[in-house]
């Protein structure tokens, strides 16, 4: 079988497809036939050595989020799982013919969910209805900025958001994503490459600036979050694609009694009650809400997805294309 390995940190050339002997699932563990894969922002920056959190050390198969059909169950595994279409992320892999998950990680994709669709959505919608619904809790009117708007992520936290009533602004990184960050219907669009776009959002908000604004870049631009939040907002980084942040001084948030806080998708699904499924699955397969899934490369040009990701050519969510519509 096919699987991409990646030996050592290192930039796109490291990325290896080689044949290797098909895994067998341990106990409590499925073997999925991958269909799809989603070009997970942790699959660069892992094979980049740029992470910590969650890294699966060298040599690994990239794969952060996958889904396919269950092939094989191990010891412990209900029979009743052989042949579903399945989803699961955070346990790698999914970059290769054959993926071990646990079973206790698996997500079913709903029958009317194409494959493509069925790689990202537990990621992707997950996420994004839980910063708005449970992070940050955002009520209708308030002010709400989104980085990079372009995105999958992104795009659909500004269609939760105006469903819940907010007045979005999304920042994108360059004139030439405007159009397509418009499309998902926020209030007004700003060019976060701008030095002045904190400027933007006060002049929209009539100078008091953003209840929430979500962040998955971080980065040393970070702290004009600061200065574009209003007093007693918050603040909610969900990741770091631009890198680390630089420390933020106590004293800027007592000056503004705005809050800075993380977010990580799977502590707030503990407490969720399973709340972002049913919302979610029934939004998307309305079409009320979307991911935009806008390019597709198949496992042999791997490398070339993960060029153009770190060179910001992508678009929405972009899926690598494993055993294709089994």
């Amino acid at each position: 079988m096919r699987s991409v390995i990646v030996s050592e940190p290192g930039g796109p050339e490291v990325l290896s497809l080689v044949e290797v002997e098909e895994p067998h699932p341990g106990p409590g563990e499925v073997r999925i036939q991958v269909a799809y894969a989603a070009l997970n922002p942790l699959d660069n920056h892992a094979r980049a050595d740029r992470i910590k959190w969650n890294h699966p050390g060298y040599p690994f198969t990239p794969g952060f989020e996958y889904c396919g059909l269950i092939d094989a169950v191990g010891e412990g595994v209900e029979p009743e799982w052989m042949g579903r279409r399945v989803a699961t992320n955070g346990h790698w892999g999914g970059n290769a013919d054959l993926a071990l998950a646990p079973a206790r990680a698996l997500v079913q994709v709903p029958d009317n969910f194409d494959w493509q669709l069925g790689c990202c959505f537990s990621t992707c919608a997950y996420t994004s209805w839980l910063l708005v619904h449970s992070a940050a809790r955002v009520k209708p009117n308030q002010w709400v900025v989104v980085h990079s708007a372009a995105g999958a992520v992104g795009s659909l936290v500004m269609q939760i958001a105006k469903s819940a009533g907010a007045q979005v602004i999304g920042l994108v990184g360059g004139e030439h994503k405007f159009e397509f960050a418009e499309q998902f219907g926020p209030d007004a669009v700003i060019d976060y490459l701008r030095d002045d776009w904190p400027d933007g959002v006060k002049a929209l908000t009539d100078g008091r600036g953003a209840d929430v604004i979500f962040d998955g870049n971080a980065g040393e631009r970070a702290p004009m979050n600061l200065d574009a939040v209003a007093s007693l907002g918050q603040i909610i980084y969900y990741g770091a694609s631009a890198g680390q942040a630089p420390p933020v001084p106590p004293s800027m948030l007592v000056g503004k009694s705005c809050s800075v806080a993380g977010f990580v998708q799977y502590f707030h699904q503990a407490i969720s009650g399973g709340a972002e499924v049913a919302a979610t699955h029934k939004a998307l397969a309305d079409g009320l809400w979307r991911i935009p899934i806008e390019r597709e490369f198949d496992l042999t040009d791997i490398a070339d997805a993960h060029r153009a990701w770190e060179g910001r050519e992508l678009l929405g969510r972009t899926v690598i294309r494993v055993g294709g519509a089994l």
